[in-house]
Formats: structure tokens, C-alpha cells, sequence
């Protein structure tokens, strides 16, 4: 980094020296890993609950605009641009629907989380605060890594998010059963990273 000093009405270019570069190195390297490691998962984590509030007023203003919830698919074959995906029925960036904790190869499909696709096509739903929305796939199996150190996000229909390591309560057994096709898909992208 350059400072500029004036002297004598001239601005002329300082560089930092030595000891001062050594000093910042010496600040850095002096905190411990795994407190950096901690408050960069809960950086994640604030990032991940941030995403899933907008995906939450995303929703919300599609309901209001289109009279029903959207009819996409729980994961769907082509995340990004797929017209049944729920990425993109409701629009936004990329980042938005992926969550940071997550290895870039996973990030890279576009969504990372499933989309409760008994809700498409419903106007009105009783107890929004019961009914999920969004999960993060990480939640699909007992051997996937949770991506939070209390487990993963849920959006609801009311737009409160919990981080559980408990899948809600109102998960059918068809969607029991895909969450573990999801989860064999990403594991074999995991296992593909790994090699």
C-alpha cells in the first residue's frame, strides 16, 4: 500500500517498510486457526440466512404478483436456467441461491437448496409458519456434512428461517425419497472433488 505525505506543497509517495509489513504478518499469523476457521463459518452462516431472507421476499412478492405459490420442481435438471426451476421462477443472482459453506464444485450448480414442491399452485396456506420451503441439500442425508455447526437452513412460508439438524415434520416419503437421490448426486460430485 503507498501513503502520500505532503511536504514542502509537494505530494510525494511513502511505501511501507519492512518492519511494518512484518508487524501486519506478525498480527495475522497470531490468531488461531480454528478461531478464524469459527467466525468465518459464522460469516457463512449470517450469509446463508441473509440469502434465504431475500429468496423469502422473492417469494413473497411472486405470490402476491401470480395468486399461488410457484409450480417447480423439488431439484430440478438444469438449475439455472431450467423452466422448472425454482432459481428460475423467482429470479436473482446466482450467489443468492447458493450457499457460501458449500465447496465451489457444489456452489457451481447453480442451487443449493430444494424447493417444497407440494406448495406449487396453492394460494392460501394454513400455519406458514409450519410449512417449509427451502432446505439446503446438505439436510438429505445423515452422512452429509452439515454446512453450519447447528446443522443446515429452512426457509417457511412465513419467512423465518431455523438452522436444524432435524428435517421438518411435514416432509412426504416422495420427497424423503428424492432428497436421497439428491444427496446421491452431490456425493458422487463430492467424491469426483476429492480425487
Amino acid at each position: 500500500m503507498k501513503r502520500f505525505i505532503k511536504s514542502n506543497s509537494h505530494l510525494r509517495i511513502a511505501r511501507f517498510v519492512l518492519p511494518e509489513i512484518l508487524a501486519v504478518v506478525a498480527i495475522i499469523s497470531a490468531i488461531p486457526n480454528n478461531s478464524y476457521q469459527k467466525v468465518k463459518q459464522k460469516a457463512y452462516h449470517a450469509e446463508c440466512t441473509n440469502n434465504l431472507t431475500q429468496i423469502g421476499q422473492l417469494l413473497r412478492m411472486y405470490v402476491l404478483e401470480n395468486d399461488s405459490y410457484p409450480t417447480a420442481a423439488f431439484y430440478p435438471k438444469d438449475p439455472e436456467k431450467g423452466p422448472d426451476s425454482i432459481r428460475t421462477l423467482l429470479g436473482g443472482p446466482k450467489k443468492l441461491w447458493t450457499c457460501p459453506s458449500l465447496p465451489d464444485k457444489l456452489k457451481n450448480k447453480g442451487l443449493t437448496f430444494v424447493y417444497n414442491d407440494t406448495l406449487g399452485g396453492k394460494q392460501n396456506l394454513r400455519n406458514p409458519e409450519r410449512k417449509w420451503v427451502l432446505i439446503e441439500f446438505n439436510c438429505v442425508s445423515k452422512n452429509a456434512p452439515n454446512p453450519h455447526a447447528k446443522g443446515y437452513n429452512i426457509l417457511f412460508a412465513d419467512g423465518h428461517i431455523i438452522t436444524t439438524k432435524r428435517l421438518p415434520k411435514k416432509i412426504t416419503n416422495s420427497q424423503q425419497v428424492r432428497l436421497n437421490n439428491v444427496y446421491l448426486k452431490f456425493r458422487n460430485i463430492q467424491l469426483a472433488m476429492a480425487n
